[in-house]
C-alpha cells in the first residue's frame, strides 16, 4: 500500500477498484475526459449499509497536498452510497455494492495522486482507502528494459528500465520541474524514483535505474481457480459444504514449483464473482518446504484477496501431523493470484519461496510528474504500462 493508506477491514470482501471498461487496468483517469472508475465491495453483514466517500489530492509521495478542495475537484466532495445487493446464500451472509466514480456528482479538475476514502456513514469512522491517479496524458514516454541475468537475489535475472520523456511545450525547465517513478506489477509498494537523469537533447528527457535499483524479473505469482467450489476444480483437494463457512481445502503447493510461468499481470484486486449465488468459503493453503529449514521470522500468504500486505492472520503455521504450513483465508468463488513470502531480520523475502531461477515477463508503469511552481503541487503528466 501506498504511505497514509488505511487497509481494508476483516469485514469488507471481494474489492475491485479499476477503470469503466477495464477491469486488468490500474484505476488512472484522463483528466477532461468523461471516463469513471467503477469501486466494488462485499460487505460481510446481515444488515446493508451506508457509506460515504471523500477524496484527497496528494504529491508524488503521497503526502496530502496544500491544494483546497474546490481546486482539484468541480462539485462536491461527498458521496453518499447505500442499497446494496443481498446475497442469496447465508453461509455468510453479505451486500454486494456497486458505485460509478466520479459519476455525475463531481468531476476532477487538476491531476496528480489520488485517495479514496470510504466512511462507515453512522459512525463516521474510515474504514479503507484506495489511491487512484488522474492524468494529464501530455507528452510522449518510450521505455526499454535490460535484462541483466545472475545478478538479483540468489542469481537471478534482473531487470534495468531505461526511458526517456519528450516534454510537452509548457516544460522550460525539465532538470528541475520534472521526476519520474517506476512500479512493478501494479503493486504501488515497489514505487522506484530513477537515480539517473540527464537532459542532453532539448525537450527530451531520459531517465534510468541504476544497476542497483534494477527490479528482481523472476517476481511471480501462483493463480487460484475458485471459479466455483468443487472438488472436479483441479486446485480444490476437499470441499465441506456443510460446514459454516463451506470448507475449500487445496491441494499442495510445492516450495519452487508453485508459480504459474509467464501469468498476466492484472490489477492487484482480482476477479471475485459477482454474482448474487456466489459464495464465500474459508479456503485452506497448504505449503510444502520440501524439508527444507527456513531461517526466517515467518512464512506469510499474501495476494488479491488481502491487497498483498502481510498480517499475522495470513501467517502458516507447521502441522506436525501433515508435515505442511497452513493457514485459511475468507475467499468468494472467483479467479485471483497469490504467493507466499517470508520476513527475514524484519524485511519482506519475495524469492526465497519463488521460482528463483527462471525469468518471468513482468509488467512495469512508469508515472511522469510536473511540478506547478505557481500552485505548488505536482501534476502528473503520463502514465504508462510496458
Amino acid at each position: 500500500m501506498v504511505p497514509g493508506q488505511v487497509p481494508v477491514p476483516n469485514s469488507i470482501k471481494s474489492l475491485q477498484f479499476y477503470p469503466e471498461g477495464s477491469p486488468s487496468s490500474l484505476p488512472v483517469l484522463e483528466l477532461g475526459k468523461p471516463k469513471n472508475l467503477i469501486l466494488s465491495f462485499d460487505e460481510l453483514t446481515s444488515v446493508s449499509g451506508q457509506f460515504r466517500i471523500s477524496f484527497t489530492h496528494h504529491e508524488q509521495n503521497w503526502e496530502e497536498s496544500n491544494i483546497p478542495d474546490a481546486w482539484y475537484l468541480d462539485g462536491v466532495n461527498e458521496i453518499v452510497v447505500q442499497g446494496g445487493e443481498r446475497n442469496a446464500q447465508n453461509d455468510p451472509g453479505y451486500f454486494h455494492y456497486s458505485f460509478t466514480i466520479p459519476g455525475n456528482r463531481v468531476r476532477f479538475a487538476m491531476s496528480g495522486n489520488y485517495l479514496l476514502h470510504v466512511y462507515d456513514q453512522q459512525s463516521g469512522i474510515e474504514l479503507f482507502s484506495l489511491p487512484f491517479f488522474v492524468t494529464e496524458d501530455a507528452g510522449e514516454v518510450s521505455t526499454n528494459v535490460e535484462t541483466i541475468y545472475n545478478s538479483g537475489n540468489s542469481g537471478a535475472a534482473v531487470d534495468q528500465l531505461f526511458s526517456e520523456f519528450r516534454s510537452p511545450d509548457f516544460v522550460e525547465l525539465p532538470q528541475f520541474d520534472l521526476s519520474f517513478s517506476f512500479a512493478q506489477n501494479h503493486l504501488l509498494s515497489t514505487l522506484k524514483i530513477p537515480s539517473e537523469v540527464s537532459n542532453v537533447v532539448q525537450g527530451v528527457t531520459e531517465f534510468h535505474l541504476s544497476r542497483s535499483q534494477a527490479y528482481e524479473a523472476n517476481f511471480d505469482y501462483s493463480r487460484l481457480d475458485l471459479h466455483e467450489f468443487t472438488t472436479q476444480t483441479y486446485q480444490i483437494f476437499d470441499y465441506q459444504p456443510a460446514s459454516i463457512p463451506p470448507k475449500v481445502i487445496l491441494r499442495e503447493d510445492f516450495l519452487n514449483f508453485t508459480a504459474t510461468p509467464n501469468i498476466d499481470h492484472d490489477n492487484t484486486f482480482g476477479r471475485p464473482n459477482s454474482g448474487r449465488y456466489a459464495r464465500y468459503g474459508e479456503v485452506f493453503f497448504r505449503f510444502n518446504t520440501m524439508g527444507r529449514l527456513l531461517n526466517s521470522d515467518g512464512i506469510f500468504l499474501i495476494g488479491d484477496f488481502n491487497q498483498w500486505t502481510i498480517s499475522d492472520r495470513y501467517k502458516l503455521r507447521y502441522n506436525e501431523e501433515t508435515e505442511l504450513f497452513e493457514t485459511s483465508a475468507l475467499i468468494k468463488e472467483g479467479i485471483y493470484t497469490y504467493k507466499y513470502v517470508t520476513i527475514t531480520n524484519g524485511k519482506i523475502d519475495q524469492f526465497t519461496l519463488s521460482d528463483t531461477i527462471t525469468k518471468q515477463t513482468q509488467r512495469y508503469t512508469v508515472f511522469v510528474y510536473f511540478r506547478d511552481n505557481e500552485f505548488q503541487y505536482d501534476r502528473l503528466l503520463k502514465v504508462k504500462d510496458f
